[in-house]
Parts: structure tokens; sequence; C-alpha cells
């Protein structure tokens, strides 16, 4: 009942904010309009958000909607998955809590090119977003963004500092050998509907100063009592969870992260990997 009246708290008057402007502007941009045969090249969509508003992560928190962006690319190219950066955790009325972000967030992706190009070279991208920014008030955005790359460049910013500036933003994959700590996990999540515990044990190389987890999400799982506790130089998460009568889990490895403030005070993020069947991820 709570969340269905903070619910009822955000999104009342939505429909009457609809034609005005959006809180929220979406801009194509890519690292180098460059597109050499066989040569991944990143692609993102930068959203810049109005003060006083957020939008949401993969996992939007108690209550929301995560940000999407589908690619649209040439036949013979392959786009991979989004690039999140780490997110931000904020209250929302009636004292829901939402993960997201203020201000801006470039949500970027790597494409990767066949062994041949046909043509002049060019490459047309498209990108289609979707969000649902919220102050007092939720109101949902969709934009499309075209551009092309390449030989006839037209519609997308090239900008490699704006890349670069949101690579440290990305969490590091925990078997990097940068990665700042090692995950082992045990438990599971049953296949017949009953619920199972999860643990994570994270060991830190050097420990950090503040340590926050956004846990995992998937609309097939009822997630239950994510907890996340640091002693000294381990952090130890834990949920539960169970599958839904009917539902399947869109992957078997559910994402969750782990934001973490380092010795110089810079906050970054460890991507923290979850198997559903409690294997070592």
């Amino acid at each position: 009942m709570r969340l269905l009246a903070a619910l009822a708290v955000l999104f009342a008057s939505a429909s009457a904010r609809a034609q005005e402007p959006s809180p929220v502007d979406a801009r194509l941009v890519v690292r180098t309009q460059a597109v050499e045969p066989g040569k991944p090249f990143d692609v993102g969509v930068l959203l810049r958000v109005q003060p006083g508003w957020h939008i949401y992560w993969l996992n939007p928190g108690d209550a929301g909607l995560p940000t999407s962006v589908r690619w649209t690319v040439p036949e013979g190219f392959t786009a991979g998955a989004l690039h999140w950066p780490v997110p931000q955790r904020f209250d929302q009325p009636g004292g829901v809590l939402g993960y997201g972000y203020t201000g801006a967030v470039l949500l970027g992706t790597t494409v990767t090119p066949p062994p041949t190009l046909a043509g002049d070279g060019s490459v047309a991208v498209r990108a289609e977003v979707g969000w649902l920014a919220c102050e007092k008030i939720c109101v949902r955005g969709r934009k499309t963004l075209d551009g092309t790359l390449g030989h006839a460049a037209d519609g997308a910013t090239s900008d490699p500092g704006l890349f670069t500036e949101w690579d440290s933003r990305i969490p590091v994959d925990p078997g990097n050998g940068d990665a700042p700590a090692s995950l082992t996990a045990r438990g599971g999540v049953p296949a017949d509907g009953q619920a199972g515990t999860i643990t994570v044990d994270v060991d830190w190389k050097r420990t950090p100063a503040a340590v926050e987890w956004f846990p995992p999400d998937d609309p097939a799982l009822d997630v239950q009592a994510a907890q996340s506790r640091t002693d000294g130089g381990r952090t130890q998460l834990t949920f539960r969870a169970k599958r839904l009568s009917g539902q399947r889990p869109k992957q078997a490895v559910l994402e969750s992260v782990i934001a973490y403030t380092d010795g110089s005070g810079v906050r970054r993020g460890l991507r923290v990997p979850i198997n559903l069947d409690g294997k070592e991820t």
C-alpha cells in the first residue's frame, strides 16, 4: 500500500505537464566520426537533466522506470550492451527510494562494424531513447536520435573528451586485473519458486572510505531484504529472492553495482554480477 500511494503521488498531474518542455534533453554523441572495417567504435546518448529532476538507472529502486536506449545499426554491425555509469540514491515523495541520475549522464555502447564496409563508408545510427523524469511529479519522455558517421557525418556530435570523462564512472568488471576487489558468491534462487538466499563476499585490495550497494532487479523475481555490510576490508552483500510464477528472468546473471570512495576521495564503481544459481561470477 505504501508503494501504491507513493506512485500515485509521483504520477499526479503528469498529464497536465505533458505539453510543457521536457526537463530532459537528449543528444547523440560519438567518440570519433571515423568508421573503419572491423574496428569497434563508441556511440552514446547524452542526457541533460534540469536541476531538481532525476531519471532512473537500470534498477529504478522502489518505484520508477529504467531509462532505455534502443540502438539500430546497419546490417552486419552489432551494438553491445549499454554502459551504465555509477548511479546515485535519492529519496522520493512518500519515502520511496530511487536509483538514478541528476544533472547529466552518458549512456554509451560499443558498435562493431563488419570486416568490410560497402559504399563510401557512411554509417547510419539510430537511438530510440525513453525516460521517466521526476521531481514532485513525473513526466515520461521519448526521443528518436538519428546520426550518420564516417564520410558523410551528420546528426551526431563528436566529443572524445566527453567519453573520456565518463569512462571513469563506468563500474569496472571484477575480472579485470585493476579491479579493486574480488568476489565470492554462494547460495542461489531455486527454479521451483521457493525463496533462496544469495550472499556475495567482496574482498577489497584497499579498504574504501565508503561503500554503497545498488542491488539487482528483474521483473520475474521478487527480491527482498537486500542488505550490505562492510567490516574492514570485506563487504558482504545478501538478498533473498524467488521466481514469480509463470515468469522467467531476463538473464541468468543479475547486474548490480557497488559505489565506493577510493583513498583519494573519488567515487567509483565495481560491477557485481550475481548468478541466480549461486555460481561464482
